[in-house]
């Protein structure tokens, strides 16, 4: 069947049918990922961007209203490099597209070469042998064709096989391909979206994707695609942003030198920024200040690459951001965090991640209203509990105290589905019935348990038998975080205040937060906390403590040098705490966290 015109509707189809093609090869695209970091992802980050469009796209007769739907849904759900490369091209079809109710091949064919001309636009450093390489020759191809044939079904399915050439030809361009002897994954999910589109105008149907189909593609050996190379910029960062006050350029300089790979994908209206960083919260704060931050995200590709080459273990250990622990260990260890969220003047940050303590206290010093936090989306976990269903047999997931937040029921709920997804799949999830250094501590035990070769079910046994042992006392310093945070009536931190009241702050055995004692000085409060621990180490003992504090790093060593004399052990850790427990503990609070020595 010939096709002289392309309007909105048949436009949507082919979308949804090539977004499918590549959601169904997720896995090989994974696999197939060494540039411009073997972390693995491009499967995935394509496969939920292309999720976005196909769910977000709006199905209508005018070619111009489905692309200006696809252009912002590809914004929205842009991950990754090549997903936010994807976001740009579409988003030049949009631009060149934008008063057409359908066009023909000649016009779509100049659109296409604009759109690939604006995507390299986009990008801060261009290179030759990937996704970009494989656009522009298509596009070439296309033009080429336009003089021979006036039908979209012939022209696409002739100019794959120059998209497909382009494809083979992008291990030889590059250095890091030829060595892996791949093709590069963003250039194959290119190709593979192309394929899905020509498949749809052939057939006019498309196919459904079955689980079995995704679980049987024939998987690339991880040993040889091994390569050793230096992470240089640790965090894939991204921001989607809305109403910039400045030029895409001038943006360009404000940000560039905090990392590489930065692409900036749309306009001033709506955009998405990507780029690799040691420093996303400096990022934010910088981006904070010149648009609106509708959504962010931070991964981590150092992590990611140990994941898919150097495994410590078959069992991933997450823990959510409130878990204080210091990042060597985390690192040591191949932790993986799941982040809350703060909220901060209309912001929402991750807590951790795009925020950390310092950021944090800058920001709340100048902050129009109280920042106030909320657990992960039950979406987030589920994405982060799927990525690691693709790399490990078990997991054990340790949440703060359910008690005290809603993220154990949200990782419950999720842990259920991806279980059900993955008939293999180990998933425990466990309630330490506590937070910031204590669970720290439980996170640390979790981790040495399964260095010293314990198996997954022995670790989980032992971690839900010690959490009983478990003990956090908070030395607050002032009240009126506890009153801003809601934790604390304004009347009664009134009066605390006014008495000078310094409480204790503890975690009953159900995971409760209480007032254990108080006295009217610091000096009392830190000598009541050393009675406590004194009686601990006479009646069983303590394994191990950790010192944590809201900013007061001074404090916190004196802590530690008077506990190490008292207990005759050092603390396994001395760690600023979380934003999300400074929120309510405050600046200069100081906490000890126990774990007691088992019993018997």
């Amino acid at each position: 069947m010939q096709i002289n015109y392309l309007d909105g509707k048949r436009l949507y189809y082919a979308v949804l049918s090539g977004s499918r093609e590549v959601i169904k090869n997720r896995r090989e695209l994974n696999e197939t990922n060494v540039f411009p970091v073997a972390d693995g992802d491009t499967g995935t980050n394509l496969s939920q961007t292309l999720n976005v469009v196909k769910t977000e796209s709006v199905k209508d007769d005018s070619l111009n209203v489905t692309l200006n739907s696809m252009g912002d849904a590809a914004l929205k759900g842009a991950i990754g490099n090549s997903g936010i490369i994807f976001a740009q091209f579409i988003n030049g079809l949009k631009k060149n597209l934008a008063d057409k109710a359908s066009t023909d091949l000649n016009e779509f064919a100049a659109a296409v070469e604009n759109a690939v001309e604006y995507t390299y636009q986009g990008m801060s450093n261009p290179v030759e042998g990937t996704i970009l390489t494989v656009m522009k020759d298509w596009a070439g191809a296309l033009k080429e064709f336009k003089y021979i044939t006036d039908d979209f079904a012939e022209a696409m399915e002739k100019s794959l096989e120059t998209a497909f050439k382009s494809l083979q030809q992008t291990k030889e361009k590059l250095q890091v391909l030829k060595d892996a002897d791949v093709v590069d994954s963003g250039a194959q999910a290119f190709v593979y979206f192309l394929e899905g589109i020509v498949d749809f105008i052939k057939s006019g149907n498309i196919k459904e994707i079955s689980s079995s189909q995704i679980e049987n593609i024939e998987r690339i050996s991880e040993k040889e695609l091994s390569l050793e190379e230096e992470i240089n910029h640790r965090y894939c960062t991204e921001a989607y942003l809305e109403n910039l006050s400045i030029s895409i350029d001038q943006l360009r300089e404000e940000i560039s030198y905090l990392g590489d790979s930065l692409i900036v994908a749309g306009d001033k209206e709506k955009l998405r920024v990507h780029i690799h960083t040691n420093n996303p919260e400096e990022l934010f704060a910088d981006l904070d200040q010149l648009a609106d931050i509708i959504d962010q995200k931070a991964d981590d590709m150092l992590l990611q690459y140990q994941v898919k080459y150097n495994k410590n273990s078959e069992t991933a250990i997450l823990t959510d951001s409130i878990a204080d622990l210091p990042r060597e260990f985390i690192d040591k260890h191949q932790i993986h965090l799941l982040p809350l969220n703060i909220l901060i003047d209309g912001t929402n940050y991750l807590d951790k991640l795009t925020l950390d303590s310092d950021k944090f206290f800058e920001m709340l010093e100048k902050a129009e209203e109280y920042p106030s936090s909320a657990q992960p989306a039950i979406k987030t976990i589920e994405n982060k509990l799927a990525y690691l269903a693709d790399h490990y047999q078990s997991i054990i997931v340790i949440t703060v105290s359910q008690k005290m937040s809603g993220t154990y029921d949200n990782v419950a709920k999720a842990a259920e589905k991806i279980r059900t997804e993955n008939e293999n799949l180990k998933i425990d999830v466990i309630d330490s019935r506590s937070n910031s250094g204590a669970q720290g501590l439980l996170v640390m035990e979790a981790a040495e348990q399964l260095s010293s070769g314990k198996s997954y079910q022995e670790t989980v046994a032992h971690l839900e038998k010690i959490r009983k042992d478990l003990y956090i006392y908070v030395s607050v310093d002032d009240f009126k975080y506890m009153v801003k945070g809601g934790r604390v009536s304004p009347l009664k931190g009134k009066i605390a205040n006014f008495l000078n009241l310094k409480p204790i702050i503890s975690i009953d055995r159900k995971g409760n937060g209480i007032a254990l004692a108080k006295a009217f000085s610091k000096k009392g409060n830190f000598k009541k906390i050393k009675a406590i621990l004194k009686e601990h180490q006479e009646n069983r003992g303590i394994k191990r403590y950790a010192i944590v504090h809201g900013d007061d790093r001074k404090r916190a060593e004196m802590f530690a040098e008077s506990f190490e004399e008292l207990l005759g052990q050092k603390a396994d850790f001395v760690e600023n705490i979380s934003p999300i427990v400074a929120i309510n503990a405050g600046r200069g609070s100081t906490a000890v966290a126990v774990l007691l020595r088992e019993e018997g």
